[in-house]
């Protein structure tokens, strides 16, 4: 908006300036016309009244060249046109007729036509003719005035008036650029504001009213109003989140104690009947890990959450991992660990790092086929270590790679597979709180990688 207000401003004032210019210069050449035309009626005026108050009628040549000579000077030049298309002209050493400029006038003007004037150029100097009247004897007062100078003059002031405009000119798109930076900036934070919007930022996201224009003001109380309902429901969103999540752990741990029992105590039944415990007891479980998930989110959300940041052997916890995930997802899980006699031990929290590594392995599992590996790497750096989770499976199409730890964000490519997009949320929010980073590679069809970035132990 800002580029097309300017650009607006900017054009507007160029064509004003542009038109300006223009006007100036085609008044100037009308007046260089105009006061060449008084000059030449003045004094053909001045001849005719001459003429007939002598004695001697127009047609006595030697009368008519001697007051063609009075009434010429250096700039004006007066001739007359006989009837027969014979020229006289004024015969003076100090007043020489341009050559070519009585036939050029007379070519310019074949028709004979009184007071029509021309502009003509002759070795670089402009002149005006005219033919100013036909006389009762027949003959043809013409007139010629040389108006170079006065052009050169009324150039000189159009340059500097040229040099003037041009500075007001630039001046202006200064001042314009200014006011309207000025008037746009409340638009600008508007949407800065609105670009940068979150849910944890909703509480201080109001913008401060300007005071004019009206339009404005109104957009900015619309705005203010808005974030304001919206952190109201994002908060009791969470509130209801947080009691629901607490309200069902109870249960879902009976639902879950109970399963097992049966399943333990009841060798005899029918094994379709054992399987679906099974899966019952499995759906309960990712139940569980979900009311986990938000939980975690409720508390980062109030401030509650509590993680730990004390050394942590990886080592025994990834074998732990891979022996007890692989088993029970039935996939083949690898495990490459750095060269012997390296350190293993990061900053983070054993509880919670056991936590995202399920989430992650069982998100590889769930996108992968069954014959395919999950690989793990703990590769050692010299201030960290990082933990890479690999898979062969369908991968993350590049627009939701951006997106893909944003709560409830789930990939194009995951239709028909059951999911919240609230783990890898959980994931970066418990890295992050124990001082370590997430990142993602993927290629879709080809699988994805994620690579866990934990400090070093001191």
């Amino acid at each position: 908006m800002l580029g097309q207000l300017q650009l607006a401003t900017y054009t507007a004032v160029m064509l004003g300036f542009t038109g300006a210019t223009s006007t100036g210069l085609l008044l100037s050449e009308r007046s260089r016309l105009r006061v060449g035309e008084d000059r030449l009626q003045s004094a053909s005026e001045s001849l005719a009244l001459r003429l007939k108050a002598v004695a001697q009628t127009n047609d006595n040549e030697k009368v008519i060249l001697q007051e063609l000579q009075e009434h010429s000077s250096g700039r004006t030049k007066l001739w007359m046109e006989k009837p027969d298309g014979q020229v006289l002209t004024p015969r003076r050493d100090h007043l020489p007729m341009p050559g070519g400029l009585v036939q050029a006038a007379i070519a310019a003007n074949p028709l004979r036509t009184p007071g029509q004037s021309h502009l003509i150029s002759l070795e670089e100097r402009d002149y005006l003719t005219m033919l100013n009247r036909h006389l009762v004897s027949g003959h043809t007062l013409w007139s010629s005035t040389e108006i170079s100078r006065l052009g050169s003059a009324q150039n000189e002031f159009l340059a500097w008036m040229i040099l003037i405009w041009g500075g007001s000119l630039g001046a202006s798109l200064l001042l314009v650029s200014l006011l309207v930076r000025k008037i746009t900036r409340p638009l600008q934070e508007l949407s800065k504001r609105s670009a940068e919007l979150t849910a944890e930022g909703l509480q201080a996201s109001s913008l401060p009213v300007p005071t004019s224009p009206e339009e404005l003001r109104r957009l900015t109380l619309t705005y203010n109003a808005l974030t304001e309902r919206l952190a109201q429901s994002w908060s009791q969103q969470r509130q209801f989140v947080s009691a629901v999540s607490h309200e069902l752990q109870a249960p879902l741990t009976l639902v879950s104690g109970s399963l097992k029992r049966v399943i333990r105590k009841a060798p005899e039944l029918d094994s379709q009947l054992v399987q679906r415990l099974h899966d019952a007891e499995e759906e309960t479980i990712g139940m569980q890990q979900l009311l986990n998930d938000l939980l975690d989110l409720s508390r980062s959300d109030s401030g509650r959450l509590q993680v730990k940041q004390e050394p942590v052997d990886l080592h025994p916890l990834l074998d732990e991992v891979v022996r007890a995930q692989g088993a029970a997802l039935d996939r083949e899980l690898s495990l490459e660990l750095p060269a012997e006699g390296s350190s293993t031990t990061a900053l983070g929290d054993a509880a919670r790092l056991r936590q995202v590594l399920l989430n992650l392995i069982e998100n590889a599992h769930k996108y992968s086929p069954p014959e395919q590996p999950i690989q793990l790497r703990l590769q050692s750096g010299i201030n960290d270590l990082v933990l890479e989770v690999e898979d062969r499976g369908i991968g993350i199409p590049l627009q939701d790679q951006a997106y893909v730890f944003d709560r409830f964000h789930r990939g194009a490519n995951t239709t028909g597979q059951s999911g919240s997009g609230v783990g890898l949320s959980v994931v970066k929010l418990l890295l992050e709180a124990m001082g370590g980073s997430i990142k993602v590679r993927s290629e879709p069809g080809m699988g994805s990688c994620f690579a866990i970035q934990l400090r070093r132990a001191p």
